[in-house]
């Protein structure tokens, strides 16, 4: 009984197929005449004109230059005649050897003379404070080479028998000078004279 209804489902597949395969060569057959007689699409052409393309390329222009200034026109050479007087210096070298020595004795140094850079405030005389006296004295000393002094001696006292010539003397003693040069050499100065004044007297 089963070999039956497997003999007539494989005859009826057979004839489902082939009424299918029927079917669809119609279906072919009925098609659009129209496309076997174009036979393709045809694709328009297109033509691209020829362009000629053209480079722009910024070239950079250097700057322009500033204005040169005309060289100034050339002075006529002029002869200047200068008088020279007699005494002037000679200041011309020769072939020979050049002699630096124009006359000058202990090279480039100068004179000077003694001054006094340190003077001593002299002591008031106790007795001629408490008498309210005032007066002065005058010393002489001799400043050596080295600015200092000696051989000092009294000269004057003003009024006498107060003390102001010995506290004059003692502050002589310690005076301070830049002492006398020439020619470069320090020289020691004899009777140099100095004024001591007290309470308000002036040198």
């Amino acid at each position: 009984m089963q070999p039956i209804r497997l003999g007539g489902s494989m005859l009826l597949g057979l004839v489902i197929a082939f009424a299918l395969f029927v079917l669809m060569s119609a279906l072919i057959d009925m098609g659009d005449p129209q496309l076997d007689r174009d036979g393709g699409v045809k694709i328009a052409d297109f033509n691209m004109p020829d362009t000629e393309i053209e480079a722009k390329i910024d070239e950079e222009l250097p700057d322009k230059p500033d204005d040169v200034e005309a060289p100034p026109p050339e002075l006529e050479a002029q002869d200047i005649e200068i008088e020279t007087p007699d005494n002037a210096l000679n200041l011309s070298a020769g072939a020979g050897k050049f002699n630096p020595d124009i006359g000058l004795q202990g090279g480039f140094s100068r004179d000077t003379d003694f001054i006094p850079i340190y003077v001593p405030k002299p002591r008031y005389p106790s007795r001629a404070e408490k008498s309210g006296k005032a007066g002065y004295a005058v010393v002489e000393v001799t400043v050596t080479e080295a600015g200092g002094v000696r051989d000092v001696k009294l000269l004057e006292e003003w009024p006498e028998n107060y003390g102001f010539g010995k506290s004059a003397l003692k502050a002589a003693d310690k005076l301070k000078y830049n002492p006398r040069v020439i020619n470069g050499v320090a020289v020691e100065v004899p009777g140099v004279l100095y004024k001591f004044s007290f309470a308000g007297f002036a040198d």
